[in-house]
This record gives C-alpha cells, structure tokens and sequence, in this order.
C-alpha cells in the first residue's frame, strides 16, 4: 500500500503544479475559502494520522491518501477562485480612486512642463 501512496502523493504533486495549465479549461465554482479549509484540513489530518502510533490507526496509508485528494481539490478551488471572478475584477478595472488621481498627476505633469524653460 505504501508505493500505492507515494504514487499518489507525487501524482498530486505533479498535478498541483500543474493546475494553471489547465484550471481553466474547468467550470467549477472556485472558492478561496473553500479551498483554503481543505487545504487546512488535509494537512491537519495528515498531521493527526502521522502523530498517532501504527497501532491504534491500521489504515493510515487510506488516510493519506484521502488527505492527496483534499489537497489536490483544495489547490484546484484556490486557483479557480483566484481567477478576479470572487473579487469582481472583471467587473471594474479601475480602483475607485483612480479617475482622482489621474486627473490630479495630469496636472501636476502640466504644471511641470510649464516651469521647464528651455536653457538656450
């Protein structure tokens, strides 16, 4: 079961790196939060099940190779939630403040150009 393991395990690796390549061509709903907790919550399991004796938890290879699974999923949700759609960027380019500070660097650029004397 443990080749089986690290298989998976570099597979995951190997697909999380990668995901930009292709998350795009997917249409999941992404979710930053979303995949933060399963990014959390994988290692955190993993910890647990690395933590505990061989004894008490036989299957520990299964779990491992659930917590792959949450990992890859949770990087996936990340990425597609990172895309601007959460944040609304391709909504709005522009920060709000923007116009007023353009307006403003325009004239301050005129006013520059107007101290400018040229030396002949």
């Amino acid at each position: 079961m443990f080749p089986l393991t690290v298989a998976l395990g570099v597979s995951v690796v190997v697909a999380i790196l990668a995901s930009p390549v292709y998350v795009e061509r997917f249409r999941p709903a992404g979710s930053v939060r979303l995949g933060t907790a399963f990014v959390v919550g994988s290692i955190g399991l993993a910890s647990l099940a690395a933590s505990v004796p061989r004894a008490s938890l036989p299957a520990a290879d299964a779990v491992f190779l659930g917590c792959y699974a949450l990992l890859l999923v949770g990087a996936l949700l990340i990425l597609r939630g990172d895309s601007g759609e959460e944040r609304g960027d391709d909504t709005d380019p522009d920060p709000p403040w923007w116009p007023e500070f353009e307006t403003g660097f325009r004239r301050h650029l005129q006013r520059e150009a107007r101290r400018r004397v040229p030396s002949r």
